[in-house]
């Protein structure tokens, strides 16, 4: 091999070299289950997340960062790409992964259980009316902006589907005023009508507030579904540390068109380091009506890694 050859070939090893060492792969692994009985009807077990992510991360030549991230779970696959372009970074979806604006930032700040909290979007109690527009968005492209002022803003495009979806726009801010922890998004649904679909379009929007003081941490938060129910739920509540453990209660009220429900939710939680457990109370009371009432007992597991 000549000179030049061999000075080539250490040049692209060296590149090579130098690839290896900025890019990084990792594994980590996470799973949320309980069991549940409600009203003495019998235990149930439910295993609400079961997920292993690959993720690898390096550099472009032009500096933007890459990050890829695979999710496998136990019925689908999903994958991410991340692009930090030092502006702000685009994620692309596939497989459900790419979230709504929305969707990212509508944790409520008044839940303070493990497994189950009085929260619009779920099923329990009958109260499943909220959508924030996760699920329609098949696959979204979203911006998120670097920390201005403490505030992130989201916004997201979710692809038209090949069912009824016709698109969906999402925005979403969090960030903090005077210590107070603050959050609010909006999530555009459009259906295709009257080709697909009678169901009308529709905003789903939420805002939440979160403050610690006096070792108690405080949370209020409010979501609006805008659905033909005129379905809007409002949730307060209080956690704290006590006796070694983490404890919290939060009430919620959600109120729809002939469909007022309130919940009350007791838990505590045990920390014992690679693994979390949890006893919840959940307390349901449908108005007007006995039907639909209930008392819920949860012990709930999650095991991260």
């Amino acid at each position: 091999m000549n000179r030049s050859k061999i000075l080539g070939a250490s040049a692209l090893a060296s590149l090579m070299a130098a690839g290896a060492a900025q890019a990084e792969m990792s594994i980590s692994g996470y799973t949320l289950g309980a069991f549940a009985d409600s009203d003495g009807g019998g235990l149930s077990n439910y295993n609400t997340s079961e997920t292993i992510t690959v993720t690898y991360s390096d550099t472009l030549n032009n500096g933007m960062g890459l990050t890829i991230a695979h999710d496998l779970t136990h019925a689908s696959h999903a994958s991410a790409i991340v692009l930090d372009t030092g502006m702000g970074s685009l994620t692309f979806g596939a497989g459900g992964k790419g979230d709504s604006a929305l969707d990212k930032v509508d944790t409520s700040t008044a839940c303070f259980s493990m497994f189950w909290c009085s929260n619009a979007y779920s099923t329990v109690g009958g109260g499943g009316t909220y959508n924030d527009g996760d699920a329609d968005s098949n696959n979204s492209i979203r911006y998120t902006s670097p920390s201005i002022n403490g505030f992130t803003v989201q916004a997201s495009h979710g692809l038209e589907s090949s069912g009824d979806v016709a698109g969906v726009f999402s925005m979403g801010v969090t960030g903090s005023i005077m210590g107070a922890t603050v959050k609010a998004g909006f999530a555009d649904i459009d259906f295709d009508q009257p080709k697909n679909t009678t169901e009308t379009d529709k905003t789903s929007s939420m805002y939440a507030v979160g403050y610690s003081i006096a070792g108690l941490d405080l949370g209020y938060a409010v979501y609006d579904s805008d659905d033909s129910t005129s379905a809007e739920e409002t949730q307060y509540g209080v956690g704290t540390s006590l006796m070694g453990m983490y404890v919290g209660a939060q009430f919620g009220a959600h109120d729809s068109t002939g469909n007022d429900i309130d919940y009350m939710t007791l838990s505590a939680i045990k920390d014992m380091g690679a693994a979390q457990f949890s006893y919840e109370y959940i307390e349901t009371d449908v108005a007007t009506t006995d039907t639909g009432d209930s008392d819920t007992h949860i012990f709930a597991y999650q095991i991260g890694f």
